[in-house]
């Protein structure tokens, strides 16, 4: 990300409110599918990284994949408040099992011996 780009996350009001002290651009929206609406601004360039609540991720699925070869923006699905985090989880877990050749157990996943 070079000097000038941004982080901007979207996600219902409570999911991002806490990012806007941070200096983040917060797209709180009312329901995921508004995002939609908002979608050409976020990845016209002005911003490097952009977080997504995983319902927003859902209903955006198919914008973000258009985005998803290009170096900017780099798009994070995170957690709604309240969300037990699967999409989000999920995505993080393939991540780390390319960057590393094998999957990591969760805690708890793991057997007791």
């Amino acid at each position: 990300m070079t000097a000038g780009h941004r982080i901007a996350v979207v996600g219902d009001a409570t999911s991002v409110a806490g990012f806007r002290p941070l200096g983040f651009a917060v797209y709180p929206v009312e329901h995921a599918e508004d995002a939609r609406g908002h979608w050409a601004e976020i990845v016209q360039g002005e911003y490097g990284a952009v977080f997504v609540t995983e319902p927003v991720y859902a209903a955006l699925a198919d914008l973000v994949t258009e985005v998803a070869d290009q170096s900017v923006p780099a798009v994070t699905v995170i957690p709604a408040a309240g969300s037990p985090g699967g999409v989000g989880a999920a995505k993080l877990d393939r991540a780390i099992e390319r960057a590393l050749g094998t999957s990591v157990p969760h805690r708890g996943s793991e057997e007791e011996g």
